[in-house]
Formats: structure tokens, sequence, C-alpha cells
């Protein structure tokens, strides 16, 4: 069995804009553009990047909730976009999601037993008996009591919501699971907790992980290995301890001088970037960080950089591209 159970090539995912009375297209919004990444067993994958740099977008089409314009997923050894019908039901089983916000994620005129049910519902498993039972271990997994099984969601703190939609992801027995910023909405002194319960499932169910944050600090926490997105493009990849000691991509140092340290002892030089994150509608040639790149240079708006370098360490830029012998600070 291969170590790798999720292989992204070339995805691509655009919206059209359509206007008029006939509803034709007039643009795209290019939300993600030609991500490569593989995911192996047993790790954590972070995505991290500025809100709209189209990190939960690459997360749903993975899982197919958007079907890529372009691309191949291979995931567990088999094409994932050719399988259809049962043969997909039977797959999806083994990839499954957890959403951002707990509040929206839970029918609200569901039970919490009926929630997590759903899952042997849909997939014609257990008898009535045996779910209940299932579920009321799930609960139980996750941290709450098997007491709660009916009661509703409003009756829960958002914490315990997300300890729900966590108890409903983990169902199936899947493989993988794309975790959609699972705390962002949680008070600060609950989200240790989630991320330490999301760890310990991993250890005990061999879980994997493709984690998505905004947060670097929650990023640091969970990871393995760490994917850095800017405007539908990985950046920069590379492990967890390789990109807080040694960031590379421009746009990396930026996101990781804007983490707020307290009693350090340490001054750190802050690499402020200037703008906004361009229009997916129509983003910059070449290098589309190039606008705000502090270290652009006359070959950035002309070519896109391609991921490139050691295998465990890879970036998209120009100033560590084979052609160019010189050091980045010459090239400035």
């Amino acid at each position: 069995m291969s170590d790798i159970i999720l292989e992204a090539k070339n995805i691509r995912k655009y919206f059209p804009i359509k206007k008029g009375f006939f509803m034709r297209e007039v643009g795209q919004v290019k939300a993600v553009e030609d991500v490569d990444f593989i995911v192996r067993r047993g790790e954590t994958l972070g995505l991290v990047g500025e809100s709209g740099c189209g990190k939960s977008t690459l997360g749903r089409t993975l899982i197919r909730l958007y079907e890529p314009t372009k691309g191949e997923i291979t995931f567990d050894g088999k094409d994932f976009l050719k399988l259809k019908g049962s043969e997909l039901r039977q797959k999806r089983r083994d990839i499954q999601m957890i959403f951002q916000d707990p509040y929206s994620s839970l029918d609200p005129r569901m039970t919490v037993g009926q929630v997590i049910e759903q899952p042997f519902i849909i997939h014609g498993l257990l008898q009535k008996r045996e779910r209940e039972l299932q579920v009321k271990q799930l609960l139980e997994l996750v941290g709450l009591k098997s007491s709660h099984i009916n009661r509703y969601p409003h009756e829960f703190s958002g914490g315990q919501r997300q300890r729900i939609a966590i108890a409903r992801a983990i169902a199936l027995n899947p493989k993988l699971i794309i975790c959609d910023e699972p705390v962002s909405a949680l008070d600060v002194s609950i989200q240790a907790q989630i991320l330490n319960l999301l760890k310990d499932l991993q250890k005990r169910l061999n879980l994997t992980y493709i984690f998505i944050s905004h947060d670097l600090s929650v990023i640091e926490h969970v990871c393995d290995r760490i994917a850095v997105m800017y405007l539908g493009r990985i950046v920069e990849l590379t492990t967890r301890e390789e990109l807080f000691a040694n960031p590379q991509h421009p746009y990396t140092q930026a996101l990781l001088s804007s983490i707020p340290t307290i009693g350090t002892g340490k001054k750190k030089m802050a690499r402020v970037l200037s703008g906004e994150i361009p229009s997916p509608i129509n983003p910059p040639s070449g290098c589309t960080f190039h606008p705000r790149c502090p270290q652009a240079f006359a070959i950035c708006p002309k070519v896109i950089p391609v991921l490139e370098g050691p295998a465990d360490h890879i970036k998209a830029c120009h100033l560590y591209t084979k052609e160019n012998s010189t050091t980045p600070k010459e090239l400035l």
C-alpha cells in the first residue's frame, strides 16, 4: 500500500460570472489555479493563507462538493474524479469534512442523535438499535454524554456543537478528514480543547487530516507539513519546523512576521504588506504576489514562477529559480 493517500495535480476551480437577461458568461472567478500536492497517510497537511486565497474552495473541490474545472485527484489509489453513482458514494465514506461554522453545519430541526445517525442511514449501514448504540459511543468518544442524544443543537455551546460535527465526520471511520477552519468560530479557551481532541482522534483512529486555517499559531500546533496559499496558488510547501525556522517566500515571511509576540525580549523585523489581495477575477500577470512584494524585480510581472527546490522545501519564487545564480539581495 502506498503511503500517499491523496494526490492533486493541476487542480483548477473557476466560477463563472454571468450577467444580462440571457445570463451570458462575462468572466470567471479564478479561485484555485493549478495546485499540486500530495498527502501522506497519518499526517496533517496544513493549508494557510489570508482570507480569500482559495484554501476553503480547494478543500471543497478535493471532496467534490465543487467539481474541479481542471485537474486530477487520486484518492486511496483511485481516480476520484472518474467515480460516479454507487461507486462514488462508497468512496465518500472514506473522505469526510468538518465545516467552519458549527452553528450552520448542523440541522436545527434534528436531534443530535439524528444528525450523527445520518451517515449510517445514507449508506444503509446498521439496524436502528445498532445505530443508536453507535451514536452514543461516538458522543462519548468526542467528550459528550450519551444522554445528550435527544437534545437539539441550539441546546449546546459552540465548542460542543463542533464536537457533534466531529462525531458525524468520524462516524463511518473515514481515512481522510478535511478540517475547514474548525476552530476559527470558537472562543480561544475552547480552541485548544478541540485541537487536542482532533489530535487524539487522529492517533486512536489512524486518521489523515488536511487542516485549513488562516491562524499560523493553530497551524503550528497541529500540522506536520504546511502549504502556504496566495490567490489560488501554493507558493511554499515544507515541514512545520522548516517553515517557521526558515521561511523563504516573501509572502510566507510577511505572514510569520504578523504573528504577535509578547514578552519574548526579542525584536522582530516586521514585513508589512502594502495593498489588498488582488481580485481573483483579474489576477496580476506573472507572479500574482508581485504588486505587494517588497523584493519584486523585473521578471516577476512577466513569468509565473513554478514550485521547485529540494523535495522537503519547495517554493514558487523567482528569487530562487535555477536561472538566478545570484543571491536574492543582488537581484533587488
